[in-house]
């Protein structure tokens, strides 16, 4: 194939964060005016590919060219210049700003006395909007847009600043089935214009529908790129998996699962949630694995009243609950471990004893006073019961690794009377060795009778540490897998892609 024919070459590509390799050796060409997809299970590398595509991370070795020139882009702004542009999943959109405000943000057209001449930048937008054959009011504030409507403003934008290579991340994952079959017929109109579309998504069927090939990722390297036509569903989820569950020492017994402590009925709410079901038993560790977009994180959220559920019953230990927020939720004994520790779980700036305290200042506090002899007994007990690796208590919680900053998370709770631990991505971001620790944790917190909830994109994580898996597809729960169901990763992966 002629070299000028070629958008996109990823020759050799590496990249390593702290001695850990998240892309090995990856090749990737893509053709001019096709449509290539990009798919891979959760942490496969796909993002991290892409972002240095685009400059947003730098390679630590191999190549990157462009209509067969080598590329050096060093930011999203010289992406720009290339005519390379990513539409991430997460749309960046001043929602207080109008259309057109926000196609012309950083670019705004000025009149003679070089102030911002609104009216010509709606004729401008109405004008680049009529030629891109996108329907929006070019006076509309973005906070008044749908969520299609948002995307279909960022692909205008990106468009209005002459990309020819775009980065679509998970475009479909937020949209609805009428929105979904609108946005593949502009996919296609796209291509037809001769524009270059990477496309990063898990639904297969979207995949077979518009893409011309397919270059499938796992762990960190490409595994193969093949034409459409010449590959099968049953295929790609083997090369997107290919092992059976692997051993993490984590030595499972089998438990009887007889009282159920928490059970949901039909559940839905305005984020992502369409109709969830299940029930938990007391003991029991039920890990929820699902693909971008599943709604696993907002079917919690909801249970535990952070966002307001829409329907749906929820009984909790024999009565119905309907929690109004995270106060009602852990005071009656559910607590959230999050997903975004630094952000959400930890003061980072306080002290290890501050943090791990925050949650029962009242069973150290007299008249108003915290007692810190109490309190430093106390925590000083959790350091030791969870094998905190500190100095000291009164080292900040920034300076913890970060399986140790789980573990100061997990002693804001201990001595409450939890009876239900929910864990968001419980190992994200944590080495292999805390790994281990943070598993046995969960273990033995199941083993004295509390019950686990766990939400991982980790199948591996889901296979070695849960006795059931719930597998969430578009809002709702497809599969419930036993054990002898769950032990080869391609099982989970199809319903989880197929339902």
């Amino acid at each position: 194939m002629a070299e000028q024919e070629l958008a996109v070459q990823m020759v050799n590509i590496s990249k390593y964060f702290g001695g850990i390799c998240a892309v090995h050796n990856a090749n990737l060409t893509v053709k001019k005016g096709t449509i290539h997809a990009l798919l891979g299970e959760n942490g496969a590398g796909k993002s991290t590919l892409m972002k240095m595509l685009c400059g947003l991370l730098k390679c630590d070795e191999g190549k990157v060219y462009l209509f067969g020139r080598e590329s050096k882009i060093k930011s999203v702004m010289e992406a720009q210049v290339q005519k390379l542009a990513i539409v991430p999943q997460e749309l960046a959109l001043v929602e207080y700003f109008t259309v057109a405000e926000n196609i012309y943000l950083g670019r705004e057209q000025c009149n003679k006395l070089k102030m911002i001449d609104r009216q010509l930048m709606f004729e401008e937008t109405e004008k680049v909007l009529r030629d891109l054959k996108i329907d929006l009011d070019v006076r509309a504030k973005v906070s008044s847009l749908s969520v299609s409507q948002k995307q279909m403003l960022v692909i205008a934008k990106v468009l209005s600043l002459n990309a020819e290579i775009i980065i679509m991340d998970e475009p479909t994952a937020r949209l609805g089935k009428q929105e979904i079959d609108d946005f593949l017929k502009y996919m296609k109109y796209l291509r037809s214009q001769g524009k270059t579309i990477i496309y990063i998504s898990h639904k297969l069927e979207e995949i077979f529908e518009i893409c011309d090939e397919i270059t499938v990722l796992r762990d960190g390297e490409v595994i193969a790129t093949y034409p459409v036509a010449e590959i099968t569903q049953e295929q790609l989820i083997k090369d997107m998996v290919n092992r059976n569950s692997e051993s993490l020492d984590i030595r499972k017994e089998t438990k009887i699962l007889d009282e159920v402590i928490l059970q949901a009925e039909h559940v839905s709410c305005d984020k992502m949630v369409k109709d969830v079901s299940f029930a938990l038993h007391k003991g029991e560790i039920l890990g929820f694995y699902g693909l971008v977009g599943s709604g696993r994180t907002e079917m919690i959220r909801a249970l535990l009243g952070i966002d307001p559920l829409k329907s749906g019953v929820v009984t909790y230990k024999g009565k119905q609950v309907r929690f109004k927020n995270i106060r009602e939720s852990m005071k009656a004994g559910l607590v959230l471990i999050p997903e975004e520790r630094r952000k959400q779980g930890l003061v980072m700036n306080m002290s290890i004893r501050k943090n791990a305290s925050l949650t029962k200042l009242k069973n150290f506090s007299r008249l108003g006073f915290i007692d810190q002899k109490k309190e430093k007994e106390s925590i000083l007990k959790s350091k030791d019961n969870l094998q905190l690796a500190c100095a000291s208590i009164e080292n900040s919680a920034g300076s913890l690794s970060g399986g140790n900053q789980q573990k100061v998370v997990l002693a804001k709770f201990i001595d409450m009377p939890v009876d239900i631990y929910i864990f968001d991505e419980p190992t994200r971001g944590i080495d292999v060795g805390a790994k281990s620790e943070i598993y046995s944790l969960i273990e033995r917190i199941s083993g004295e009778g509390a019950s686990v909830i766990i939400i991982s994109s980790e199948i591996p994580e889901v296979q070695s540490i849960c006795d059931r898996i719930a597998i969430m597809k578009e809002g709702e729960v497809v599969k419930i897998l036993q054990p002898d169901e769950f032990r080869n990763a391609e099982t989970i992966l199809k319903y989880s892609i197929g339902g």
